[in-house]
């Protein structure tokens, strides 16, 4: 009788011992699988970091600064020819040398004339390091109101009226600035028209 309870009990306990294990090993399997994955995962991470290069510095090329190409010393004829301003004006103009020049100091003067009209000398002058502040000291000498600037001559520049019978164009590029003045009873009253003409004449030929 014992031994056939027994051979029951061994009966019964075979099948569970043998669940309890398989479940044991799907378990330890899962983890083991679980694991790898998670180690895949880190790794693909890795790699991804690894070959996504950094973003590069971005670099900006500051703008060269305006360079003069003519000799030191320069004066206004070695910058403007007669027929340089006559293809502006219309007419045949002549120089005319400017007492004040001082070509030697950076600070070259010189004018052109109409021939046969008086009143039609245009004097041109420049300072070569006159920078900013010559720029803005000119303006003090205009007319109240009159000043009004204009674009796509030199870094900037306005044009305005110094008297009735004397309107001008101030034009800066680099360190250089121009000074224009003309008669508007003799040439066009439209200022804005013709003083860039003049100016931007001039400041090709300074930085060719």
């Amino acid at each position: 009788m014992r031994m056939r309870l027994f051979a029951a009990c061994l009966l019964f306990a075979v099948p569970a011992f043998a669940g309890c294990s398989s479940e044991a090993t799907t378990t330890t399997a899962q983890g083991v699988q679980t694991a790898t994955t998670a180690e895949q995962t880190a790794t693909t991470a890795e790699q991804t970091a690894t070959t996504t290069p950094a973003d590069e510095p971005t670099t900006t090329t500051a703008a060269a600064p305006a360079t003069i190409s003519l000799p030191d010393g320069w004066t206004m004829t070695d910058a403007l020819s007669a027929d340089d301003v006559g293809a502006i004006t219309g007419e045949t103009m002549t120089y005319f040398p400017e007492a004040a020049s001082a070509a030697q100091n950076g600070k070259p003067q010189g004018s052109y004339l109409a021939t046969g009209k008086d009143g039609s000398k245009i004097r041109f002058s420049a300072d070569v390091q006159g920078g900013e502040g010559e720029f803005e000291k000119i303006k003090q000498f205009a007319e109240a109101g009159s000043v009004e600037e204009v674009s796509g001559v030199g870094d900037k520049a306005y044009v305005c009226a110094f008297s009735a019978t004397d309107h001008g164009i101030v034009a800066l590029q680099g360190e250089v600035v121009i000074r224009i003045d003309w008669n508007p009873s003799v040439y066009t009253a439209d200022k804005a028209e013709f003083g860039p003409q003049l100016a931007g004449a001039l400041l090709d030929n300074i930085f060719q």
